[in-house]
This record gives C-alpha cells, sequence and structure tokens, in this order.
C-alpha cells in the first residue's frame, strides 16, 4: 500500500513539474514591467528552483494597453499574441490609468482578456502600487489601483498580481528601504525583487522564501552580466513580505 501511495504521489508530482517546464510568458507593459529587467528577474527565480519559464516582454515607456492594442509607439504585442502561443499573459496599463481613466483602462483590458482567453492563454493583471503624485486623499481604501483592477479579474476569469499590496505593507515594514527611484514613482531595484517575488510564487504557486539575492547572465560576449542585485537582507524581508500575502 506504501509503494502506491509513493507512485502516486511521484506521478502527481511529475505532472505538476511537467505543467510548469517550459511553459512561454508574456510581459505586457511599459517601464514598471521593465525596469530592473522585472521580467528577467522572474524567469531566474524559477530556473533557480529547477522550473523552465521562457519569458518575454512587449513594452515601451509609458505605454497604455490601448497603446498596445493598436500597435503605437511600434509594439507589436497584437501581432505576438496572433502569432504565438502563450500559457500565461500579464497585462499592465499606465500607472494611473485605472484610477484616472478608468472607462477606457477597463475597456482595454477586457479586449485583451477576450483575445488571449481565445488563445486558451491564462491572464495576470499586474497590480501596480500607488506613488506620491497620485494623491491618495481622493480614494477609498488602501490599494485604490488594485481595487479597480481587481474588479475586472473578477469578472473576466483572470488573476491580479498583488503587487501593489506588497509594496504597501514593505513600506509599513520597512520604512527605511526604498521601493521607489529618486522620482518616487519607478521601481527601485528592491522594489523591482519585490514585484518579482510576487510573479514568482503566482506562477509556480512556490514560497519565494530562500531565493537568492542576484541573479546573472551571460552577454552576447560570454560576459558575466547582473540582472537584478540586492542586499541579502533586504531579499529576505521581501520574500517574508510576499509569503504572508495570500496570492491565489
Amino acid at each position: 500500500m506504501a509503494k502506491k501511495w509513493i507512485a502516486i504521489a511521484l506521478f502527481t508530482w511529475a505532472i505538476f513539474a511537467q505543467s510548469q517546464e517550459n511553459q512561454k510568458i508574456l510581459f505586457v507593459g511599459n517601464s514598471f514591467t521593465y525596469y530592473w529587467n522585472l521580467p528577467s528577474v522572474v524567469e531566474s527565480m524559477a530556473k533557480e528552483r529547477g522550473i523552465s519559464l521562457n519569458i518575454y516582454q512587449s513594452t515601451a515607456g509609458s505605454a497604455t494597453l490601448k497603446d498596445h492594442w493598436n500597435s503605437e509607439r511600434s509594439l507589436l504585442t497584437r501581432s505576438l499574441i496572433d502569432n504565438e502561443s502563450f500559457s500565461i499573459v500579464i497585462l499592465q496599463d499606465y500607472s494611473s490609468n485605472p484610477l484616472l481613466k478608468q472607462k477606457e483602462s477597463h475597456e482595454y483590458f477586457n479586449r485583451f482578456i477576450k483575445l488571449l482567453h481565445s488563445k486558451q492563454s491564462e491572464v495576470i493583471i499586474y497590480g501596480t502600487w500607488m506613488f506620491p503624485a497620485i494623491n491618495q486623499k481622493k480614494y477609498e481604501g488602501s490599494d485604490p489601483i488594485q481595487y479597480s483592477l481587481k474588479s475586472i479579474a473578477e469578472k473576466t476569469n483572470s488573476r491580479m498580481a498583488p503587487v501593489g499590496t506588497a509594496f504597501r505593507l514593505f513600506q509599513k515594514a520597512h520604512p527605511s528601504i526604498p521601493v521607489f527611484t529618486s522620482d518616487n514613482k519607478h521601481p527601485s531595484a528592491v522594489g523591482t525583487y519585490l514585484a518579482a517575488c510576487v510573479f514568482f510564487k503566482m506562477i509556480t504557486g512556490e514560497s519565494p522564501i530562500g531565493l537568492e539575492r542576484r541573479f546573472e547572465r551571460k552577454d552576447e560576449f560570454g560576459k558575466k552580466v547582473f540582472l537584478g542585485m540586492i542586499e541579502k537582507g533586504a531579499a529576505l524581508k521581501c520574500q517574508t513580505i510576499v509569503d504572508k500575502i495570500n496570492i491565489k
């Protein structure tokens, strides 16, 4: 009987591992996505755990989902989705659009989600963060951007990555460690690592506790380059915050 249950457990694990192996993932967004090589950091985190993810990005500074949909600013997002097969696509609109241009934002999220579901792709909505330039006093709740995006996720059978929640909790617990660059808007190296931990947990289902604090690759000349690097203590703090967040 024991051997039977061991065999079943190994078979179940093999199926789960196979479902994660070689997933093709696309990040769609702007500088909130490409700062400090977020997509590649997520890919490297998974690789560290023996999970092979092939992660691509379609990004341009300040791009909106409307820009992506209409192929503005030399973006080829629609073409990528039409011609490639992605198991997961992560959608990020311009930072303030879910609040200041909610109708437009919801419209283009819905357009992309409908297209992606027709292609059998899972959709993750990038729940970005509040930052000082957005007057939080105008909005109710602690994570108003994510509140707006969560309503889309719930109505469209999608998931939302609560990166904004992670930022808020981290800032409250560790106010001396900046999650923004000097513009008080874009993510610092720590902010990007924190966001990467959220996506790693969402995609793999694993806790980020114990992940490395830096990741390296080789350039076209075979020389070592670092994708991201933060202090060991900051990395553990990021991992711990994300580990405690209920991510579905």
